[in-house]
């Protein structure tokens, strides 16, 4: 637990750099439009591109990163209205969840929606790295019970897939659990 000098101190820091971070922020948003076209044509890396987007809000930044994977791997996008993810490719529906840039090194997969069929692609961003992981609609309900999603707009543990619930769980990197998502489900795209 921090003490108030350390809080204190914290605090002075912030206020000693808000227009830094202010111009950060502001600058970020003025490049947004632009960031998934200079990545997609390799002026800047896909590293860059999350980094750059990473000081967004996250309604700004997801979309973004939905986008750029999207159109880098050549999927089409899903009218909301067919109940079957966000996009497609091959006859195979996608629902896309992307987290990062969490200092508690965790993937918040949020709005899991089970009565939708679909597989399902999660990103774990950071700035070392991009984990992509992929798995099928089974796999993504067999993970909701091993790491006790709660229903996304509440606290409450769900034990069964309810229709027309939305889920969330958190999966934390270094843990067993990140491990065992390596190894089943962790997919590089060509």
């Amino acid at each position: 637990m921090s003490s108030n000098t350390d809080i204190l101190e914290t605090i002075n820091y912030i206020l000693e750099n808000i227009d830094f971070t202010r111009n950060v922020v502001e600058s970020a948003y003025s490049v947004r439009k632009s960031l998934v076209d200079l990545t997609l044509n390799d002026q800047i890396t896909e590293l860059e591109f999350y980094k750059v987007s990473s000081v967004l809000t996250p309604q700004s930044r997801s979309p973004m990163w939905e986008k750029y994977f999207k159109e880098k791997h050549g999927f089409r996008s899903v009218h909301k209205d067919e109940n079957k993810g966000d996009f497609e490719k091959n006859g195979t529906y996608y629902e896309y969840k992307a987290s990062g840039y969490n200092r508690d090194k965790s993937v918040n997969i949020v709005q899991i929606r089970l009565w939708q069929n679909c597989d399902y692609i999660v990103q774990s961003l950071s700035d070392e790295e991009v984990v992509t992981f992929v798995l099928t609609h089974d796999e993504m309900e067999k993970e909701t019970k091993l790491l006790n999603a709660s229903i996304a707009h509440g606290t409450k543990t769900v034990s069964s897939a309810s229709e027309h619930i939305e889920l969330r769980m958190t999966l934390y990197r270094d843990t067993n659990d990140w491990k065992r998502w390596v190894e089943n489900y962790k997919k590089t795209y060509p």
